[in-house]
């Protein structure tokens, strides 16, 4: 197995690994606003829920935004996550968890000309055996492909060699497997603390999946002021997590925040879900 550094370090080109987790288009009142330059992909990730023995086919848009045209090699792979959410890629088929070992992606080579959208679409089918009760996951990369450029030899009598470096960049698009029948998405709060930084105080929700399902959740903290019943929430974020992970949430407690005695309340809520799981913990904010 490979992790993510060294899987991409044995590329001949700089790869930039871009998470696409939605995108904003921002109006100025009586201003227009400049077109961005760019490649954007869309969706950024796909949440299925496709029963043993269905199939269905997704699409996903590539736009070229910029003023030339550009070529991408798309395929899926596998990914593992562990320990505390370090992923691991694998070749397509050899995940615990795979997913891609039931999709075909059609093309898998795309040249997108300057001002032009293309679509690749991908089909699952889920196999209509015991397989197909599970949750699988993977991720399906679209990397640049750039033409090598001729590497000067060195000089008579020099004995260096210099080596060409490309910068190119990639998408990967997740796409996430929760067949209909799974309903152990047991997310449990394991630990709910709090540290002192450089940067101030930190507090961490630890949340673990132990479950066979992969959940989508929600987390937050509330914070009550037990002098003066003040309360405030910090920052929600939301958050996949799948079977067998463990994964902590870190928020920082504002610089604003008054001094006194407080209630922490940690929450994680989930998405079709009517329980929500809570931890509590009192703290003075000297």
């Amino acid at each position: 197995m490979k992790n993510i550094s060294s899987f991409f370090s044995k590329k001949i080109t700089n790869l930039i690994f871009l998470l696409f987790l939605g995108f904003s288009v921002c109006i100025a009142q009586n201003k227009e606003v400049p077109k961005t330059e760019g490649i954007s992909v869309s969706p950024a990730h796909f949440h299925l829920n496709l029963k043993p023995g269905q199939t269905k086919t997704y699409e996903i848009s590539v736009t070229n935004d910029t003023k030339t045209s550009k070529k991408f090699k798309v395929g899926a792979f596998d990914f593992n996550m562990n320990g505390k959410g370090k992923s691991t890629f694998l070749p397509n088929g050899t995940g615990k968890y795979s997913l891609s070992k039931w999709m075909s992606i059609s093309p898998s080579f795309i040249e997108v000309k300057a001002g032009v959208k293309k679509v690749v679409k991908f089909t699952v089918e889920v196999p209509d055996d015991e397989s197909g009760n599970y949750a699988a996951w993977s991720v399906i990369m679209i990397e640049q492909e750039e033409p090598r450029n001729t590497i000067e030899p060195p000089k008579k009598g020099e004995g260096t060699v210099a080596l060409g470096v490309i910068p190119t960049f990639a998408f990967g698009i997740f796409v996430y497997q929760n067949p209909p029948n799974v309903s152990d998405n047991s997310v449990e709060i394991t630990n709910f603390t709090m540290d002192e930084t450089e940067k101030g105080k930190i507090v961490k929700i630890e949340a673990e999946n132990t479950g066979n399902g992969i959940a989508y959740c929600t987390s937050y903290i509330d914070l009550t002021n037990l002098t003066t019943g003040e309360q405030q929430r910090l920052l929600v974020k939301r958050f996949t997590i799948v079977p067998e992970l463990i994964r902590d949430f870190a928020f920082k407690l504002p610089d604003s925040l008054k001094k006194g005695q407080y209630l922490a309340v940690g929450v994680l809520d989930f998405e079709g879900s009517e329980e929500i799981q809570v931890a509590k913990m009192k703290f003075e904010n000297k």
